[in-house]
């Protein structure tokens, strides 16, 4: 079972003072990397006190299990305005992880791959900002930094005698090495390599990195073995979440009718109506109002309202206010600021109260008509919402 852990709670017996004696150093090997070559964010944990202190090893692709957090800007635009809290989230198996004990004197060093969490394949310029959460131990000062490398253009792509490093990986008899081969490879894809990357998908070592590979490749061939994992019969499973938002992302309104049928088999599921209705939009109001009226769906479908940039949800959600159940009144509220970029502004324990909904029905029969909705990537602008005696603005 999968376990979400509050950065705050990992190790809650830590002792402050040790504080002082550590250090902390994040640093990239080089300045410029060539296009397609693998990008790695290194963090240098120096123990200078009297006695040992333990440091987590990170998980792949989860930097915040380790207590570090990182975001990846550049000049180009990202094709979504709206933050993505996943990027540091810690998300374990069974375990919090492995304990590794650094002694007085001694550093340990980790290092996170930038590629996998973006896209850093286009020539640019990108800028790196790292810090320490503070946790399985605080650092002396500030565990900041800000750094900066570059794509060029001009530079040579990254060797195919490299790249069979990382395929030859693939098979170390080490389990962590082969993750991080497949991680990697997954995350800079290679054309090259589609024909070992479509494999991926075959092999339940390496299958939870198909999806990204599939998408980073971005091929007739890999769109294609998207939508055959969407496709996989039984239960559904992260890989075809996965593969259900990245067609989700194409935009290509080829795949609304496999969406479609994904979101109908796992509407208990909310990655699966939330996808569909991205793509679908408006063509999903029917089937999300319909997996509304059972139990074990209605909470999913009305988190994906929110996605369908559709002016006749809002008065589907309106109703769903008046819910006494936390989780339904909050779903809804939710994709009501989705959809309109307001917020009610009351007191969370008000939740579900008549007050509540009459606010949002009086601001909506004034300006349904003219009200701006807007898509879920869409998260800059905001629009306060008049009430009585203030007016609240959500601002994502």
């Amino acid at each position: 079972m999968k376990t979400r852990l509050l950065i705050a709670g990992l190790f809650a017996c830590l002792s402050i003072s040790a504080a002082a004696q550590v250090t902390g150093e994040f640093y990239l090997e080089k300045s410029e990397f060539a296009r397609g070559e693998p990008v790695f964010l290194y963090f240098k944990v120096s123990n200078q006190g009297p006695g040992t202190i333990q440091v987590v090893a990170p998980y792949l692709g989860q930097p915040g299990c380790s207590g570090v957090l990182i975001k990846v800007t550049s000049s180009s635009p990202p094709p979504s305005s709206c933050p993505d809290f996943s990027l540091n989230s810690c998300t374990l198996n069974n375990s919090m992880g492995q304990a590794i004990p650094v002694p007085p004197g001694h550093s340990h060093v980790d290092r996170f791959l930038l590629n996998f969490s973006y896209e850093i394949n286009s020539p640019d310029e990108y800028q790196v900002t790292a810090s320490h959460a503070g946790f399985p131990f605080l650092t002396s000062g500030d565990a900041h930094a800000d750094l900066s490398f570059r794509v060029d253009s001009d530079a040579s792509a990254y060797p195919p005698s490299k790249l069979q490093l990382w395929v030859d990986q693939l098979k170390s008899t080490d389990e962590e090495k082969r993750a991080e081969a497949a991680m990697t490879l997954a995350s800079i894809a290679p054309v090259s390599l589609q024909a070992t990357l479509l494999g991926f998908a075959r092999n339940p070592e390496f299958s939870r990195y198909a999806p990204l590979a599939f998408h980073r490749l971005n091929t007739p061939e890999s769109l294609q073995a998207m939508a055959d994992l969407v496709k996989t019969n039984g239960p559904g499973t992260w890989e075809q979440m996965e593969a259900s938002r990245y067609l989700a992302e194409t935009g290509d309104q080829k795949w609304y009718p496999l969406l479609l049928d994904a979101a109908v088999k796992n509407g208990k599921i909310v990655g699966f109506p939330i996808y569909a209705a991205e793509l679908g939009g408006p063509r999903m109001l029917p089937v999300l109002a319909d997996l509304t009226k059972n139990p074990n769906t209605r909470l999913p479908a009305i988190q994906a309202l929110g996605s369908t940039d559709a002016r006749e949800a809002v008065p589907i959600l309106l109703e769903f206010l008046k819910s006494p159940e936390r989780d339904i009144f909050y779903g809804a509220e939710y994709s009501l600021r989705q959809l309109t970029h307001h917020t009610s502004g009351q007191d969370p324990q008000s939740h579900g109260t008549q007050t509540e909904y009459e606010n949002w029905s009086q601001w909506w029969q004034l300006d349904s008509a003219s009200a701006p909705i807007y898509k879920d990537t869409e998260c800059e602008k905001a629009i306060p919402l008049p009430l009585a005696p203030s007016w609240t603005a959500f601002n994502r």
